[in-house]
């Protein structure tokens, strides 16, 4: 089962960046969650080009699901989600409209 799940969109700026994204969720994934970074798991799914719009115009936007301990304080995950978002926004130069950052308690259901 994986931690994270990124569904980004083919030959955009995510698709392009992936390792550099991994990394920071690693980083991210140690100092929240304490992870142990070999015990991670990174799923990424493109979305074909041309089947992922938003407003008529190809999709930019990415999704990242984290699977969270039941009960995570609220702080905590507010503050995992912003990290997320600021790492998506300076890795790819995306804007904070183009990002979805979901902490999902337990396991995803993937």
């Amino acid at each position: 089962m994986p931690d994270y799940v990124c569904v980004i969109q083919e030959g955009q700026a995510a698709d392009q960046k992936r390792e550099a994204l991994s990394q920071g969720l690693l980083r991210i994934g140690r100092a929240c969650f304490q992870d142990d970074p070999d015990g991670v798991e990174i799923s990424w799914r493109p979305v074909k080009k041309g089947f992922g719009f938003t407003a008529g115009k190809p999709s930019t936007s990415s999704i990242i699901v984290r699977s969270v301990p039941v009960g995570f304080p609220a702080e905590e995950r507010e503050a995992f989600m912003r990290r997320v978002c600021q790492l998506w926004e300076q890795v790819t130069g995306c804007s904070i409209h183009e990002i979805v950052v979901t902490a999902w308690d337990g396991p995803l259901p993937l």
